[in-house]
């Protein structure tokens, strides 16, 4: 019998509601506690709608239990999850009576409970004895174990089976018995937490100190603990505690700080070493000690390798209070407990340190000179061999040789001789860049490693250098002489790729130099040889070039090609010198931006150019443009701006008829700074061109942002513009592009009608190449003009 139900809102604050069930139409009655608790749509539920709500995983049990409800008329209950409208899944148990009437019809009714919270909790039971870590307990107060977990195997070596049932008092040793019953005995007085220690015996016999946390809750007599083995760390503070009975007796240096830096103990030999007394330290931070040799990255390093770790170990420079700088080697260590300590251990190395260097000083340098010797500038010749092997780069090995260095030593004596090679070995060390290396590796011979170069035109350079700086002359004992030197040189990886090979050819070499008359230097390729001669004479060359009247400009016009008209002109620099005869712009103009003479070289072109330019005006054949090319370094020259200033006032010609052609890779670097420029020449009415367009890296934002006046499609594209259809492309993306921006486009290189008639269908006006004249000089490009122009007014 049913007594009367409780009423309703009593069912629903205890999470109980009621249900019945018609087999027959599969139909559920919910009461409206149950509505409540399902967050049901309303009192009838068809079994489908039911379904829908509940989750995946217990649908079929659900319906198996009403399946059998139907079969087995009694009571029966099921748990299920069911999501409510909120999105929440939660657990209900459904306990109900099935019977049968008279007339065989079949009827189900019951309670519905929200037992969410009770399997929460059981989860939450579970999951505290699962974890493996640390010991889980709950034991009566008389300490009968009620259930243990899988920790007690891993720490201690007993298995759960066999401690349920079994006093836990039995596994504490006998010492730590009374304590231990007496922290029971203070939670059952009602103290809700308890922590302390006591050992436990290990199945193989020894014993752990467990550190405790235990607690009854409210109404209970059971005791919950949670047990963590510290057996290590108080052996660690008992080995500590020994430390300190050595503490002020030790030869070390000792200092304990707290976790911040602060001093809080040094010991004598800390005050030995470091000059400060106990007094003066304390309370300071450790950072008084700090010599200033090492950056921050140092420090925060080593401060990561103690906090991973726990200890640092390794060589450091500190200071004293005298403001002397020494080395120490030095420990640190974290000392572990609630308040983390560090302690630092050192010795002062500084006699081991001079020790070490007079030992390396010895082994790896040459007493005379102070050089590397022959054996440690082979190893940085194997260093160098290997980075240039990495990066795929260039280096050179010298072998020097001084000259008639035995007659000095025979006819002057030793001394002379040392003293000779001491002077040699500083003017040598002069002479090369900071990156090379340079070392004595016997008797009057010297090797030199140059590292990343990029022509053999860079070691000629240094060579010529060497040898002039050696000419200087030397007094010895009381004797003015001069000295030379012959040197051998060889190059990775075109002359060796082992350092043996290396030194083999650039011996060779030097032998070489001595038998052309010393005093020189050969490269072990023949090649290379003849190459550097021609670097040094064109390198002389060029230097008189101006002077010599040698230099002249061409003109190549740039024509409308749908009138015929010349609207500018290029000029083209040229050199002809006596010797070499006519010099192509693609040797000397790379070598005088290489040295620095394109800034004299240019400012000759502009000033040529623009001359000529304001005489065509005078004689009555002026051009609208004539555009003179402007190398990298003369543009990025800091007084670019004041000297076309200054050409532009000396000559008279107006800035709008001057245009600077620059390249695209000019502006690759500084473009800020650049763009600077070209905005105060711009002002004075400058024109920009961009040469060669296409061929380098464009910023698309950059040449929105330039006072450019034309861009000039390269002449790689106009000459495969009838066989190459990407050439096609490309130029007219450039012509596009110009349109688009308001800037005019000149197509260089036209040499055939096709490719006329090509770059004018893209829409392209301006055209210069071989079909309109190649580079001539003044009068022959001023009869063009007039012959060209005059014809183009008469149509």
């Amino acid at each position: 019998m049913f007594t009367d139900p409780p009423a309703p809102s009593v069912l629903l604050s205890a999470g109980i509601g009621t249900w019945t069930w018609n087999p027959a139409c599969n139909q559920f009655a919910l009461s409206p506690e149950a509505i409540a608790l399902l967050q049901a749509d309303g009192v009838e539920q068809p079994l489908d709608e039911v379904l829908a709500s509940i989750h995946n995983e217990d649908a079929a049990d659900f319906l198996d239990a009403l399946q059998t409800m139907a079969e087995e008329p009694g009571i029966h209950h099921a748990e299920f999850r069911a999501s409510r409208d909120d999105g929440e899944l939660r657990w209900y148990r459904a306990v109900g009576v099935s019977e049968r009437a008279e007339d065989g019809t079949l009827s189900a009714h019951g309670l519905l409970l929200d037992n969410t919270e009770l399997r929460r909790a059981e989860e939450t039971h579970r999951s505290f004895f699962a974890q493996p870590n640390g010991l889980h307990l709950i034991a009566n107060t008389d300490g009968t174990v009620v259930d243990a977990n899988d920790g007690w195997q891993l720490l201690l070596g007993y298995r759960r089976e066999e401690l349920i049932g079994r006093n836990f008092l039995d596994l504490v040793l006998e010492e730590d018995h009374e304590a231990t019953i007496e922290e029971i005995a203070n939670l059952k007085r009602g103290i809700t937490m308890m922590h302390f220690e006591n050992r436990f015996q290990h199945r193989d016999g020894a014993y752990r100190v467990i550190s405790w946390s235990a607690a009854v809750p409210e109404g209970s007599d059971l005791v919950y603990g949670v047990g963590k083995d510290v057996t290590q760390e108080r052996a660690a503070q008992d080995q500590l505690k020994e430390a300190a009975t050595v503490f002020n007796n030790s030869g070390e240096g000792i200092i304990i700080t707290d976790s911040d830096g602060f001093i809080r103990n040094v010991n004598g030999a800390f005050t030995r070493i470091t000059g400060y007394s106990k007094s003066e330290v304390l309370g300071q931070h450790s950072r008084l000690l700090n010599s200033g040799r090492h950056d921050e990255h140092f420090y925060k390093a080593m401060w990561d390798t103690i906090q991973r770790e726990g200890l640092w170990r390794g060589e450091i420079w500190n200071r004293r209070k005298s403001g002397e700088t020494y080395p120490e080697l030095l420990t640190i260590t974290r000392i572990e407990g609630d308040d983390h300590r560090y302690i630092g251990m050192f010795t002062d190395i500084s006699k081991l340190k001079r020790t070490e260097e007079q030992l390396q000083q010895l082994a790896h340098y040459d007493q005379l000179t102070g050089l590397p010797n022959r054996y440690l500038i082979n190893e940085r010749l194997a260093q160098s061999l290997r980075r240039a092997q990495r990066r795929k780069i260039k280096l050179a090995v010298v072998f020097l040789d001084i000259d008639s260095f035995k007659n000095i030593n025979d006819s002057l004596g030793h001394q002379a001789g040392d003293r000779l090679l001491v002077i040699t070995a500083r003017r040598l060390l002069e002479s090369l860049r900071e990156e090379d290396n340079i070392g004595r590796i016997g008797g009057d011979e010297f090797l030199i490693v140059m590292e990343d170069i990029d022509s053999p035109g860079d070691v000629t350079t240094v060579a010529e250098k060497i040898i002039s700086t050696l000419r200087q002359p030397i007094e010895l004992n009381g004797q003015e002489l001069s000295v030379s030197a012959s040197l051998g040189i060889s190059i990775y990886p075109d002359d060796g790729k082992t350092t043996q090979l290396l030194m083999s050819n650039a011996d060779a070499a030097m032998y070489s130099a001595k038998e052309q008359g010393r005093d020189t230097f050969r490269f072990y390729s023949e090649r290379l040889t003849r190459d550097a001669f021609r670097h040094v004479l064109l390198d002389s060359a060029l230097r008189e070039a101006e002077a010599r009247n040698e230099l002249r400009l061409a003109y190549q016009p740039q024509l409308d090609i749908s009138t015929g008209k010349i609207e500018g002109v290029e000029a083209l620099l040229r050199w002809h010198h006596p010797q070499l005869g006519t010099v192509p712009p693609a040797q000397f103009i790379p070598h005088a931006e290489r040295t620095g003479l394109i800034r004299s070289i240019g400012r000759w072109v502009l000033r040529e150019a623009c001359n000529q330019a304001v005489a065509w005006n005078r004689d009555g054949c002026g051009v609208s443009v004539v555009a003179v090319n402007i190398s990298a370094p003369q543009f990025r020259d800091a007084g670019f701006v004041d000297t076309v200033r200054s050409v532009l006032e000396e000559t008279g010609l107006p800035a709008e008829q001057l245009e600077l052609e620059i390249t695209e890779s000019v502006l690759l670097k500084d473009t800020e700074e650049l763009i600077e420029h070209m905005q105060s020449l711009r002002e004075l009415g400058v024109r920009f061109a961009i040469d060669d367009f296409g061929t380098g890296y464009s910023s698309l934002s950059y040449l929105r942002r330039m006072p450019i006046d034309r861009l000039k499609v390269d002449r790689s594209f106009v000459e495969h513009l009838e066989s190459d259809s990407n050439s096609h492309i490309i130029a007219g993306a450039i012509v596009a592009l110009g349109q688009a921006m308001g800037i005019e486009v000149v197509a260089e290189g036209i040499e055939t009608i096709e490719q006329e008639r090509a770059v004018l269908a893209m829409g392209c006006k301006i055209g210069q190449g071989f079909r309109y004249g190649m580079p001539v000089y003044s009068g022959n490009i001023e009869a063009m003009i007039r012959r060209k122009n005059g014809a183009a007014t008469e149509r």
